[in-house]
């Protein structure tokens, strides 16, 4: 069954049965450009399943959207966030890695504490942490935001 993409949109909705939901997922697993995915605008309640569909996506699929994931961690309260999160921190760091500084420049710019704090949760990942020893600057801050937030690295 092929549906157009703001039919998808509304069956990913989380106000719909939880059978619709699922139909629209596994058609939104048949999407290869995840933009469509990110964040659509006009439908927020379809966020937290079009991050299911995200999080599903190997390293190499999400390469090309990690700008798009980052932007999702400015609001925690955003549907989807937290899977959005979590998917990243996951994420071979070395795909991530030049996008994140350039997030955490733009965040610092903005003065928005809470994205900082929300990036900073990549750090659970060690190799995240190392990947970023090349920009020690922005390790520290980083850094320093988990730490004021989320606890004492391991590390």
């Amino acid at each position: 069954m092929a549906v157009d993409i703001e039919t998808l949109y509304e069956m990913l909705d989380e106000r719909k049965p939880i059978e619709v939901q699922e139909e629209a997922i596994r058609e939104a697993r048949k999407i290869k450009s995840l933009s469509v995915l990110m964040q659509p605008v006009e439908y927020k309640l379809s966020w937290e399943n079009c991050a299911k569909v995200i999080c599903e996506k190997t390293d190499e699929e999400l390469n090309h959207y990690t700008y798009e994931m980052l932007e999702w961690l400015q609001d925690l309260n955003w549907p989807g966030a937290f899977l959005i999160m979590e998917r990243l921190e996951k994420m071979d760091p070395q795909l991530l890695v030049y996008d994140a500084i350039y997030k955490v420049k733009q965040a610092l710019l903005l003065k928005d504490n809470e994205w900082l704090i929300y990036m900073s949760y990549l750090l659970k990942n060690k190799k995240f942490y190392d990947a970023l020893s090349e920009e020690k600057k922005y390790q520290k801050i980083l850094k320093r935001y988990y730490e004021s937030y989320w606890g004492k690295l391991d590390y």
